[in-house]
């Protein structure tokens, strides 16, 4: 094989890479920020150090620059080896264009699926939120939660829960507590059987001092999930 097909392939490589980077699974992994902070840098102009998604996306530049390098490379190194795919290059990149989501979701899914324990639960953030309301008499706040996760693994997967609060820091968390038969309070465990979606429902009432409102809801709240052996955190926004 000559050094021009070698490059003009790896350069079709990079192309199809480029357009793994930018999207992003229901939980938030987005292949390109993770890269990105792999190597010490900040993904967006206003992340903070709980990775939130604020500001400008540079994982964007790094798609588009890889995509034109990797375009103008095929086009340049394979023009006379393969010269029905390079007429055809226009095309395939509007193919990637419209299902690289899908192919990376999929690529995705299919990743978490060989994964083992909490590693193979992702979280839908979009599915999931908390409805919030202060008893000035008793002075607890009661939060109705709903959070949707589904288990790519064919096994069972048991784990415990941490979930954002009603208040003005995000990162102040709550386990999500249960009891025992003779009424002490426990730290619930959570089940999902395998392959399996559901939407957990439950109540936590505490007293929280740094409400915003007297009542009002959350959407897409933060959470953890966790056991013995690893924890998994998941940003709704």
């Amino acid at each position: 094989m000559t050094k021009k097909k070698i490059l003009g392939i790896l350069s079709l490589g990079l192309l199809i890479f480029a357009f793994m980077l930018g999207p992003t699974t229901p939980g938030g992994y987005c292949l390109g920020d993770n890269i990105l902070r792999f190597f010490g840098f900040k993904a967006w102009s206003l992340e903070s150090a709980q990775h939130r998604t604020n500001g400008f996306h540079y994982t964007f530049l790094f798609t588009v620059g890889f995509a034109i390098l990797g375009y103008a490379g095929t086009k340049h190194y394979l023009k006379e080896a393969y010269p029905r795919l390079v007429k055809r290059l226009s095309s395939i990149v509007l193919v990637l264009l419209l299902t690289s989501s899908q192919l990376f979701m999929w690529g995705y899914g299919l990743a978490l699926s060989f994964s083992q324990g909490i590693n193979a639960v992702e979280y839908l953030p979009a599915k999931s939120n908390c409805q919030y309301e202060f008893n000035p008499a008793t002075g607890l706040t009661t939060c109705s939660y709903q959070i949707t996760l589904k288990n790519y693994a064919n096994n069972e997967v048991k784990f415990n829960l941490k979930v954002q609060k009603p208040s003005r820091d995000d990162d102040i968390m709550s386990d999500v507590a249960d009891q025992n038969l003779e009424g002490h309070k426990i730290i619930k465990e959570f089940t999902l059987l395998p392959k399996e979606q559901n939407v957990f429902r439950f109540v936590i009432e505490d007293k929280t001092p740094y409400l915003l409102f007297g009542s009002g809801s959350i959407s897409r709240p933060n959470i953890t999930i966790y056991n013995q052996e690893s924890s998994k955190e998941f940003m709704g926004r």
